[in-house]
């Protein structure tokens, strides 16, 4: 009887031509913003590839440099865009794509997308998560309310029962066939995606184990807005009462809740502006060796200890070269402040998205935005596993330089020295790769709980909404 029900309410929305024609309209319009965004996010990847080329070239085409002259003019860290960015953005476009790598600094990400355009361009571009998100959620409430609740008010639904057809069989069509549909469109945006990836030459950089999942979470969050919105047709007497409620709870969900929860987290662990954070950072720094001035303190005490262990006097007596000792006792204080620092600062920021995370709990709408944009690796996470990746290349990099600085031939005072090119081309390049959904999908498992649970109260809220139907208790 069910099956019944559910090819009945597919037909009446096939057999209306302004509901149809809405479908047909929103289908098309779904597959667009997939291939769009999908190709935008594969020229993007592109443009990545030859930046990092361009970077590698200049690194190796200057020749034979000193290792310190190499120190300063640096390389740089590209972060690509996250494994499924082409289906969820998430916060990439206010972050910082580039991030410089020097010695005697650790910098930030700059060149954001939302940061290089104009007025009208730095509001967020609509992905396809945005529409599965808000716009799907949207459209299945105005079509559950012209249902169910719509049944009750034309006497249809009292006409089903007359004729033996139970109220549980008729709201859990009802419920598949919102479900359904709002597959469909889920389907539609996964295909428009593979296929332009397909036609463009990169699918090989679609990772399909991220984006079953990414289809999977996608389907529990609409089987949530469809057991929603036939429990609301179900409770409420009238197809108005039942859309003015789904509409408040889609505003509460989409903008108040998500707003009010990141600005209760910046009350309770607010986090320090770029300038001040960077005043700390240098008045820190200010108290350490300054490797570039052989009178500070510290590199005399340093120097000391050198020409104590190699038994001399002098370090003209030295077989190396004490400059690239004092830039790393340089750089390894400025390492450990740099962590101090930026631990705290991480710190908070994992507190505030904990308050994130438990509010998530209360709306599938947060929860599941979380949870999308942590599969497609575009959330602040992966942003900071990208920082500490690039940290550590830094430290890795300018030790090296350091080292061959000090122990490369050269002897204190040989300000001409020169490291060779083979030296500086066996550096291996910087490669980023996102951490695998396993590693960071387990600090989301708050957010997928939740929605498990929603899921299963909603449905038995329509259920036991259709029983007391069924008994005469609740108006049909």
């Amino acid at each position: 009887m069910t099956r019944l029900m559910l090819q009945l309410q597919l037909a009446r929305w096939w057999r209306d031509r302004r509901i149809a024609g809405v479908l047909v309209g929103a289908v098309l319009m779904l597959g667009l913003i997939s291939a769009w965004s999908t190709y935008g996010d594969i020229a993007q990847r592109s443009a990545h590839t030859e930046a990092a080329q361009t970077a590698r070239a200049q690194w190796e085409g200057r020749g034979a440099a000193h290792p310190h002259s190499m120190a300063h003019f640096g390389d740089f860290a590209f972060r690509p865009s996250g494994p499924l960015a082409r289906l969820d953005r998430g916060v990439q476009a206010r972050l910082g794509k580039v991030l410089r790598i020097e010695g005697h600094r650790q910098g930030t990400p700059i060149h954001a997308d939302a940061a290089r355009a104009g007025t009208v361009a730095r509001y967020p571009r609509p992905d396809a998560a945005f529409f599965l998100h808000t716009v799907v959620p949207l459209l299945l409430m105005f079509l559950g309310a012209a249902g169910l609740a719509s049944d009750r008010e034309t006497g249809r639904l009292r006409l089903s029962l007359v004729q033996g057809i139970r109220a549980r069989a008729v709201a859990t069509a009802h419920f598949l066939a919102l479900w359904g549909l709002g597959l469909l469109m889920l389907a539609v945006l996964v295909l428009a995606s593979w296929v332009t990836s397909l036609a463009m030459g990169g699918a090989a950089a679609t990772d399909l184990v991220r984006l079953l999942v990414f289809a999977g979470t996608h389907a529990l969050f609409l089987a949530i807005v469809a057991a929603a919105i036939v429990a609301a047709s179900v409770w409420l007497r009238t197809s108005k009462s039942t859309l003015l409620a789904l509409l408040a709870v889609w505003v509460a969900g989409t903008a108040v809740l998500p707003r009010a929860a990141t600005s209760l987290a910046g009350v309770w662990h607010p986090l320090p502006s770029r300038d001040a954070f960077q005043a700390d950072m240098q008045a820190a720094r200010a108290e350490g060796p300054d490797g570039h001035n052989p009178k500070d303190q510290f590199v005399e005490q340093r120097r000391q200890e050198i020409l104590d262990e190699y038994g001399v006097t002098s370090v003209d007596a030295l077989p190396l070269d004490f400059g690239g000792i004092a830039m790393q006792l340089d750089e390894d204080f400025g390492n450990r402040i740099w962590d101090e620092h930026r631990g705290r600062l991480e710190q908070r920021m994992r507190r505030q998205s904990e308050v994130s995370s438990w509010a998530a709990t209360l709306n599938p709408f947060q929860a599941v935005d979380h949870l999308s944009m942590t599969i497609a690796g575009t959330d602040l996470m992966h942003d900071l596993d990208f920082q500490r990746e690039a940290e550590g290349y830094r430290r890795e990099l300018i030790g090296r330089l350091n080292h061959e600085h000090a122990y490369g031939g050269a002897k204190t005072g040989e300000r001409g020295f020169k490291a060779t090119p083979a030296f500086y081309a066996s550096i291996d390049p910087f490669h980023y790769a996102a951490p695998t959904i396993g590693d960071l999908f387990s600090h989301r498992a708050r957010e997928f709980a939740s929605m498990w649970i929603w899921c299963v109260l909603l449905v038995l809220t329509f259920r036991i909404g259709a029983d007391r139907i069924e008994r005469g208790v609740l108006p049909c």
